[in-house]
C-alpha cells in the first residue's frame, strides 16, 4: 500500500506513508467535516508496517455497515459514517504501490546489437573526478545516469480511437463516474438535517404559489412566509445563544410555549390592546407590558413547574432560547393582522400610479413578514434570560422577574410610540439597534453573568419575599 485517498462530499485529501491524517470539525484537521454530530478530533489515519490504519479519536462513534468501528486496517476502499450510522460518509481508498523499477547493471557489457529493432534502453554513466584529481568518497562523482533508446521504427501505427469497438462503453463509464445518480440516491447524507432543510426551503415558495394562488384571504401570504422564515430565525438564535442540546423535555416546553402564546393572545392580549392607543405613551407602555407578559409568562411557569415537579434547573441560556420561541410565535401571529394593510397599500399605489406608495406598501409587508417575529423574539429572549435567573436563584426571584418584564416592555413601548408619532424612521432604527445590542450582549455573556451571580451572596438562598410571607403574624416577642 502506498498513498491513501480520503474523500468527503467531493473533496479529496491525499496522505503519503509516514504522514498522519486527522478527521474532525476542528479547523486544524487534515480533512474538515463540519457537521454537529462529528467530534472536533474525530479520527486519525496513520501509516504502519501493516499499512494504513484508521482509529477513532473522539467521543462520537464511527460506523461501517451500521456497526461501530474503533480500529480498522484499510486494505481496500471502504466507506465510514461519522457520528452515527446515518452520519456524514468519508471514503478511504488506498492505492497500490507501483512495481519496483529494474535497476540497470552499469558494469555489464552492452551487446553490440542492442538497440537495433528494439525499444530497450541502454545506459551511459559519466564519471566526474574532483578538480585536484584526489580521492573522494565512494559513489561521489557519479552525476547522471542517462537512458537512451534506439530509434523507433518510422512505420509505428497511431491508435485510431474512433474505430475502437468499446468506445460506447467508455462513454457510458464516464457518464456513470461524472453523474453517479445511484450512489447519490443511496447516500445516507440525504437524512442529514442541513440537506433536508435546503430541499424544503428550495421548494416551499413554489408550493406556496401552487397551493395558495387562488386564496382570497390577504393574510395567507403573510402566514405562509412568516412560518417559512421563523424556523430560520430559530436556528440563528440557537447558534447565537448556544443553549446546549435540545432533548424531548425542551421540545415539549417549546410546544407548550407556542400553544400558550397563541391562546393567550386570542383571549387576553388582543382584547386589551384593542382598547389602547399607542400614540399616547401611557397606552404604549400598557401595550408593552401586556405583550411582554404574554411571552414571558409561559417561560416562567415552565421553569417553576420543572423545578417543583422534577427538581430540575435548566441553564439560563436554554430559557433565553425558549423565550425567543415565544417571541417568534407572537410575531408570526401578529403579522397576520398587519400584512393585509401592506398588500392593500401596494395595490392602491399601483392603481393610482403613486408608485412610491406601492413601494412603501411592499416594504411594510416585507418588514412584517421578515422582522416582526425577530423583533418580538429579541425582547422575549431578554425576558427569558431573567425568568431563568429568577427560578435558578430564588433569593432575588421577585426582583428578577419584575426587571425581566420591565426592560423589554419599556423598549416595546418606545418602539410603538416612536413609530406612531415620528415621521422620520431614524429614531425607530436607533431604538432597534439598542435592542439588538442588549440582546446580543446577553447571548455572549449569559453564562459569565450566571457565574458571577452564583459567586455573589446577595443572590444565594431562599426568596426574600417568600421568607417575609412565611413569617407568622404573632411571632413578636411580648
Amino acid at each position: 500500500m502506498d498513498e491513501l485517498y480520503v474523500t468527503y462530499e467531493g473533496r479529496r485529501v491525499t496522505a503519503a506513508p509516514g504522514e498522519e491524517l486527522t478527521i474532525g470539525r476542528s479547523p486544524d484537521s487534515g480533512l474538515i467535516v463540519n457537521e454537529p454530530t462529528v467530534s472536533r478530533q474525530h479520527a486519525r489515519l496513520a501509516w504502519t508496517s501493516e499499512g494504513w490504519v484508521f482509529e477513532s479519536a473522539g467521543r462520537a462513534g464511527t460506523f461501517r455497515h451500521g456497526l461501530p468501528v474503533t480500529h480498522l486496517l484499510v486494505t481496500g476502499p471502504v466507506d465510514l459514517a461519522l457520528g452515527s450510522p446515518h452520519g456524514p460518509v468519508v471514503r478511504l481508498e488506498p492505492t497500490q504501490a507501483p512495481d519496483p523499477q529494474v535497476t540497470p547493471n552499469l558494469d555489464a557489457p552492452v551487446p553490440p546489437d542492442a538497440g537495433h529493432g528494439t525499444s530497450q534502453p541502454s545506459f551511459t554513466a559519466r564519471l566526474e573526478m574532483p578538480p585536484d584529481g584526489g580521492a573522494h568518497p565512494r559513489g561521489a562523482g557519479i552525476r547522471v545516469v542517462e537512458p537512451h533508446h534506439a530509434a523507433e521504427p518510422h512505420h509505428a501505427a497511431e491508435p485510431h480511437y474512433a474505430d475502437e469497438p468499446h468506445h460506447a462503453d467508455d462513454i457510458a463509464t464516464a457518464f456513470h463516474i461524472l453523474f453517479p445518480i445511484q450512489s447519490w440516491l443511496k447516500n445516507p447524507g440525504w437524512r442529514q438535517g442541513t440537506r433536508l432543510l435546503v430541499i424544503i426551503y428550495g421548494l416551499l415558495p413554489l408550493l406556496f404559489i401552487a397551493l395558495f394562488s387562488s386564496s382570497r384571504d390577504l393574510t395567507t401570504p403573510g402566514w405562509a412566509y412568516s412560518l417559512y422564515i421563523a424556523p430560520l430565525w430559530a436556528i440563528a438564535f440557537w447558534l447565537l445563544i448556544r443553549p446546549g442540546p435540545l432533548g424531548r423535555q425542551e421540545y415539549l416546553i417549546a410546544a407548550g410555549t407556542v400553544v400558550w402564546t397563541l391562546l393567550w393572545m386570542q383571549l387576553v392580549t388582543g382584547p386589551v390592546d384593542n382598547n389602547l392607543n399607542p400614540r399616547n405613551f401611557a397606552d404604549a407602555l400598557a401595550v408593552g407590558f401586556n405583550e411582554e407578559v404574554t411571552k414571558a409568562l409561559p417561560i416562567l411557569l415552565a421553569a417553576l413547574l420543572l423545578l417543583r415537579l422534577r427538581s430540575v434547573k435548566l441553564d439560563v441560556r436554554m430559557w433565553m432560547f425558549l423565550g425567543t420561541i415565544a417571541g417568534l410565535t407572537f410575531g408570526v401571529r401578529e403579522q397576520a393582522l398587519y400584512t393585509p394593510a401592506g398588500i392593500t397599500q401596494t395595490a392602491a399605489g399601483v392603481e393610482l400610479h403613486k408608485f412610491s406608495l406601492a413601494v412603501s406598501g411592499e416594504l411594510y409587508f416585507a418588514f412584517r413578514v421578515f422582522v416582526d417575529g425577530f423583533q418580538h423574539a429579541m425582547w422575549a429572549g431578554v425576558a427569558g434570560f431573567f425568568m431563568g435567573m429568577a427560578v435558578n436563584y430564588s433569593r432575588r426571584r421577585f426582583q428578577l422577574i419584575i426587571l425581566g418584564v420591565t426592560i423589554p416592555s419599556v423598549l416595546h413601548a418606545l418602539n410603538d410610540w416612536i413609530s406612531s408619532n415620528f415621521s422620520s424612521y431614524w429614531p425607530w432604527i436607533l431604538l432597534q439597534a439598542f435592542s439588538l445590542l442588549l440582546f446580543l450582549g446577553y447571548t455572549m455573556s449569559a453564562a459569565s453573568i450566571e457565574q458571577e451571580v452564583r459567586r455573589t451572596p446577595i443572590f444565594r438562598g431562599e426568596s426574600m419575599l417568600m421568607e417575609r410571607l412565611s413569617e407568622p403574624g404573632d411571632a413578636r416577642t411580648p
